[in-house]
């Protein structure tokens, strides 16, 4: 699996060293903190529950994220949703899984009315898509932190272009991103990569000494060609190597 082997620029970044650099972030703000990262991203919001429990602020969640951590929670006995709040929007819709997460979690629930009293106590965990639910708050200064994987393709590239635009509407400082002479730009440091790197993969190889290695899910295929021997490359819809 070789998605960072054409990236000239790729860094390793631990997640220690995304607590600290979020932490520093964080310690240092005056107002609303947003941690926009996946919810699947397990280590990650153990990284935004400590850096909360840390600088005296709440952890705050969606209701949609609650539904989910609830299940992993009945599945393996963990306490994924222990001293998590849920933010309570407005929402003229409920769904059952919404009526689920109210009942179990009711206390846990948290109105917009009293995140804008006092905005420095609070971490949200809001992606792009969640942002219009702080019209609810109006917040007018904080910080943005994204800490999650670039964009990949122009597609996404106009998504952040619009993300930019609500942060700054809402006057948030930005990390993670940043605008460069109109292009946005990514900076390292706030997320730690799932996928390996060139580094992380000679040494997996070597250590395994595999028999055939198949590229998968890369730009860069030939890359495993010039490092290796034993290397099968196979054509798009092509699923037989002999």
């Amino acid at each position: 699996e070789g998605t960072r082997i054409g990236r000239d620029d790729d860094v390793n970044v631990s997640e220690e060293q995304v607590y600290e650099n979020s932490y520093s972030i964080v310690s240092n703000s005056n107002g609303l903190v947003i941690a926009d990262f996946s919810p699947r991203n397990f280590e990650r919001l153990e990284t935004f529950k400590k850096i909360a429990e840390k600088s005296s602020r709440e952890l705050v969640i969606t209701s949609k994220d609650a539904y989910y951590l609830d299940a992993l929670d009945i599945l393996n006995g963990s306490e994924m949703m222990r001293n998590l709040k849920i933010y309570s929007d407005y929402s003229l819709k409920e769904f059952k899984w919404q009526s689920i997460v109210f009942e179990k979690y009711l206390d846990n629930f948290i109105q917009p009315d009293k995140i804008k009293k006092n905005l420095s106590n609070y971490i949200i965990c809001f992606s792009f898509y969640d942002l219009p639910k702080l019209l609810d708050i109006m917040p007018d200064c904080g910080d943005y932190i994204y800490s999650s994987s670039e964009a990949f393709g122009e597609e996404d590239i106009f998504s952040f272009e619009r993300l930019v635009q609500w942060i700054k509407f809402f006057n948030f400082n930005m990390h993670g991103i940043k605008i460069y002479k109109n292009k946005i730009k990514f900076e390292k440091g706030l997320h730690a990569s799932g996928h390996a790197s060139k580094e992380d993969l000679i040494r997996a190889i070597d250590l395994m000494d595999p028999d055939l290695i198949i590229p998968v899910h890369t730009e860069k295929p030939e890359w495993f060609k010039e490092n290796f021997d034993n290397v099968k490359l196979l054509e798009n819809g092509k699923w037989n190597i002999f």
